[in-house]
This record gives C-alpha cells, structure tokens and sequence, in this order.
C-alpha cells in the first residue's frame, strides 16, 4: 500500500507540474491547446494540477495549509507575541489576484472539457462537473474573502469589454455558485478508479461534502453581516438549506463512518492502510519521505516547544461525561474537580481533550524541555509509535492529512440545521441530532464510560436526558442551542484549520481580543518556586498575582503582557474581509470604472 502511495504521489506531483508549466505559457498556442484537449487521459492530468493548491491539508515542509500552527490567528492559541490582523491595506498582490488567476484556469477548464468529444454523455458531464466544482470552490472562497467580486463564467482576454467588470453581489456570485455545485453532485461520478481510488481524488462524495461546507460558510456569513438586506438573509437559508441537503446525501449514503480513535484522525502515517481511519476520510492528502513531508507533527512531539498553545479558555470549553459545561446556570457541574491540578482538570471530561492534549503533566517552561507557554500540551497531530524517528522531526513528517472528513460534515449539517431554526426555516428534531453529533460521541475507540450522552433538543434547547441545561459563561447574543453546536465543532474540529473562518462568519472576531476576554491569554493554574519564579501568573480576570521572579505565589499562567485588542492586535470590523489591493482599484478608475473598496480600507491611493 505504501509503494502504491509513493507511485501516486510521484504521479499527482509530476501531474501539478506540468499542469502549471502548461498554463504559464498564456496565451494558449492554437496547436499546442487543440492538441492536449483530445483525450481524457489529458483532462484526468489537467485536473490533477488542482489538487495541491485546493487541497493543501499538512502543506510541504514548514509552510502551507492551515492546520495546527499554520493558523495561529485565533482564540484556541495563545503566545508570548499575539499575532494581530492586518494593520496596513494591501497595495499590490495579495489573494485578489491569485483567485483571478485560479478562476481564468476553472473557465478554461470547462471552456474545453463542453467542447470535447467523449467516449459517453455521463463521461462528458462528469468532467464538466470536476470543472465546475473548482469554480464553485475558488468562488466561494472568492466570496468569503473578499464579498462582492466581479463575477466570469468565460476566460477573459485582454480586449475583452469585461474586463473592468465591478464587484457583483455575494448573492448573484453564490446563485452562479450554487448552480455549478448543483450541477457537480447531479453529474460528477461516485467513482473514477482510472483516475485514482477513492479517498484520493473528487468524486460526488467530495463535492458533496465541500458543498456542505462552502455554503454554510457564505450562507452565516450573509446571515450574521449586519449590512444583509431581508432578500440577502432569503438568500442565506438557501444556501444553508443546500448545505444541510449536501451533508445529508453525504451521511445518508453509507459510505463511511465515524473513525474509533479520534486522536489518529491527524496522527496517521498511511491513511490507507489504517482502515479505522479511512473509514472517516472523504478526502485525504498522502505524504512520503523522499515525495513530499511536512512540519505539522513535528510540534507535538515530546521534546519540541509549543510557543502557540491553548489558552484555558479551550480546556474549560470540553464538557464533563455527565455532558454537561464545567459550570452551567445551576452551579458548579458536580462532576467537575476544579483546576488547580493537572488530574483533576482532565478527570471526568470529553474523550476529546485527552486525545488532543497530554493529561499527564503541564508543560511547564523551565521544567521540561518541550514546554507549552500554556502547560497545556498538545499531541493530536503526534504519530506515539514512531515519535522518536527521523521523520517525526522537522519538516520531515510523513503522516498523512485529513482534508474533508466525515465528522465536519455531520457538524456542517447540524449547524446548517440549527442556523435555519434560528431563521423559521426549519426545526430540529433529534433524529438530527443522533445522526450527527450523537454518532460522534460513540467512537468505538473511547471507553463506554467515559463517552459522552446523547445531546437532547427539547423546546429548542440543549438537554442532556429530560434535563435542559445551560452554559454559565454562553455569549448572550448566541442562542442556547447554537452554542453547544459551535462548541461541538470546535472540540471536533480543534486545530484542523477552521476557527478564523468560524469567528469570520458569525461576527465574532471579538473573541480574539484578549483584553475583553482575558480567559484566553491564559493557561494552566500553579504554585511558583524557584525554578519556576520567572513565570508571571495572574488570577481569572487577568490581573497578574506573582510578577516575574518572586518565587512564590499561586495563578494561572499569563502568556502574553500585551494584550491582543484595537490598538496591538488590529481586532477591527475591517477584518472580517479583505482589502482590496490599492493598485487594482487605482487602475480601475484610469480605465474610467470604479472598483469599491471592502469597509474600513482606503478607496485607492488618493
């Protein structure tokens, strides 16, 4: 299996080459265009250069994707230095231009694939699908980026009259979106096995559960903008009901199930091979020494520092096994033994913290040397067998990656459903709840005590039993109900690249800023000694109890002495979109158009 592995990566890394090779030299040369669009041995190539742009995972080496510390931007990391949002406009380059690069190559793409002759009508339509998927997915996330975007269903060419088109819409570009999903799931085949197996390459599966992600990305992000007119909200549950359709044909199919060990859904060296992972895997990315290696593992293993960490806002967000919060409206959960040890904050607790985060000890700088500016830990990307090879160091990690698995598009249908109750559009019963997050909670790997129980809906609320609960420390502008779901997908999804999108599009930049909510510039809780003494500790709010080298003292770790906020960190409603590089909007108005900028950023040079 592994030998198989390297073939198809030598293959997909010799294919995304030549692939780009191939579109550099622009315009197409008649000949050399009519001669490689003749065969589907040609279109199967062409597509594979798509793969590592659109489907990072881990990345390659030290950069790329978004996992783990390659996404260091939000409230499940804290540091010493707290990165901050962009505190300049961006002049010239930036993604602006990259998306309109990857659109002209979708448009190309289908250009050719709906002008070619194939063997049958449903070989036709399936690579017109594939097409039309990576359109829908660089459009959207076109969309998410910046909002309105000049939208092209063609390949421009430079005299083309369109070529200073203004921003459209989100609605109109989501509708186009929409259609080219719709058509990619109706078309695109459950199988391709000349194209690679299952697992490795897009299939209805994948574009299903892409699908399922990308709209209900746009559609809360219409929802919670607000600037969204009654239609743009109309617009909205349409796409969070496509959504929650997508995920559903996804679950309902059969074809996979819930992994039984959640810590090596990211810790897998052969995906492949390991068939209790596999089993959750829609899509996944392969990596081999010699091929193609990572960095990802490399940070959680035993004598590495974690400068990123989890604040203690993230270890209080996992509920007991009772399943219910550490505190609720009621009190102190019963099952809760407090924080000022290590045994007791993991004790009685979601299987998922201890499979995210070593529960044997804090981490703690000056006592050991793979500390966490935490103490917390984490291991959900650490391969245990092989940790103290060569290739789980550095950026030599060969773990394979996740890219859309399973348990986000259960949490990606939940969602979607509970968004659409929140709007009148539906109501959740809990068969929704059992097929998703319930199914969740029974991997078989966890021990049956320890799992939690089954998550109840009564009268729109969380209930555990006939028991209906809520969340001491919820956001009170976020329904009861939405907000076990939000916590849900993040302890499911934790690391994998997903929190700055998340508190993108339900407006909650906020919880980035550390000076509002001290909590997540804040770890594990100890008493100072002389070795120890240089560590600043602080109480609950914030406030520091035992400055830097007093040897005594009890709190809770205190990371960062600046606070992330308006002033250092940028934390400003202007974030929640891109600017639109200065240069494009400046050579739009000497072209006589006018090319808005997003809130917050400067209308071009002058």
């Amino acid at each position: 299996m592994k030998n198989n592995k390297i073939f198809l990566s030598l293959f997909l890394l010799l294919i995304c080459i030549g692939c780009d090779d191939f579109l550099t030299k622009e315009p197409l040369a008649s000949f050399t265009d009519e001669d490689f669009w003749t065969s589907e041995t040609s279109v199967r190539a062409f597509s594979m250069g798509y793969y590592a742009s659109r489907f990072p995972g881990f990345g390659q080496n030290d950069g790329g994707g978004s996992m783990f510390t390659r996404q260091p931007l939000n409230d499940d990391f804290t540091n010493i230095n707290l990165p901050g949002f962009a505190a300049q406009p961006t002049n010239k380059g930036g993604s602006w231009g990259t998306y309109f690069n990857n659109i002209r190559k979708d448009n190309i793409f289908i250009d050719r694939v709906s002008t070619m002759k194939f063997d049958d009508e449903a070989t036709a339509k399936h690579w017109i699908g594939i097409a039309r998927f990576f359109r829908a997915l660089d459009y959207s996330n076109f969309v998410l980026d910046f909002g309105d975007v000049p939208y092209y269903d063609y390949m421009l060419t430079d005299s083309d009259t369109e070529l200073y088109r203004p921003r459209d819409p989100i609605a109109y570009v989501m509708d186009k979106v929409l259609e080219d999903f719709q058509y990619a799931s109706a078309n695109v085949k459950i199988s391709d096995p000349l194209t690679g197996p299952n697992g490795l390459i897009v299939n209805k599966d994948v574009v299903d559960a892409f699908m399922s992600r990308q709209l209900l990305f746009v559609g809360t992000t219409i929802k919670y903008n607000p600037n969204s007119t009654g239609a743009d909200i109309e617009k909205a549950s349409i796409y969070l009901q496509a959504s929650k359709d997508a995920a559903d044909r996804v679950i309902s199919a059969g074809r996979y199930s819930v992994a039984n060990n959640y810590q090596k859904i990211c810790s897998t060296i052969d995906i492949g091979a390991t068939a209790n992972v596999k089993q959750e895997m829609i899509l996944y990315r392969i990596y081999d020494t010699g091929m193609i290696t990572h960095a990802v593992q490399g940070y959680n293993n035993d004598n590495v520092v974690q400068g990123y960490s989890a604040p203690k806002d993230v270890i209080d967000s996992y509920l007991c096994t009772n399943g219910m919060p550490i505190k609720t409206t009621n009190g102190i959960n019963p099952l809760y033994l407090g924080d000022q040890s290590i045994e007791n904050q993991m004790k009685n607790r979601d299987p998922r913290l201890g499979n995210t985060f070593r529960t044997d000890e804090y981490y703690l700088q000056f006592l050991t040397n793979g500390y966490a500016t935490t103490g917390y830990k984490s291991w959900k990307f650490l391969d245990v067998p092989t940790k103290d090879q060569p290739y789980s160091y550095q950026s030599f990690n060969i773990t394979d990656s996740p890219i859309i698995r399973l348990g986000e598009v259960m949490m990606n249908y939940i969602e979607a459903a509970a968004e659409l109750m929140d709007m009148d559009k539906y109501i959740v019963i809990q068969s929704d709840l059992d097929k998703t997050i319930n199914r969740l909670r029974k991997r078989s790997g966890d021990a049956v005590a320890n799992r939690l129980p089954d998550m109840k809906i009564i009268g729109n609320f969380p209930a555990v039993g006939n028991t209906i609960y809520e969340d001491a420390d919820r956001d009170p502008s976020v329904p009861s109900f939405i907000w076990e779901i939000r916590r849900e997908r993040r302890l499911e999804l934790i690391y994998e690249g997903f929190r700055l999108q998340d508190l993108r599009r339900w407006r909650k930049l906020s919880y980035t800023n550390t000076e509002l909510f001290p909590k997540k510039n804040l770890g594990a809780w100890i008493t100072k000694s002389s070795v120890t003494k240089k560590l600043i500790l602080a109480d609950i709010d914030g406030n520091i109890t035992s400055a830097a080298d007093k040897t005594s003292g009890s709190g809770y770790l205190k990371v960062s002495q600046t606070p992330r906020n308006e002033t250092n960190g940028n934390v400003h409603d202007r974030a929640y979109l891109e600017c639109v590089p200065i240069y494009e909007i400046d050579f739009y108005a000497k072209n006589g158009v006018t090319l808005t900028q997003n809130p917050g950023w400067p209308q071009g040079s002058e």
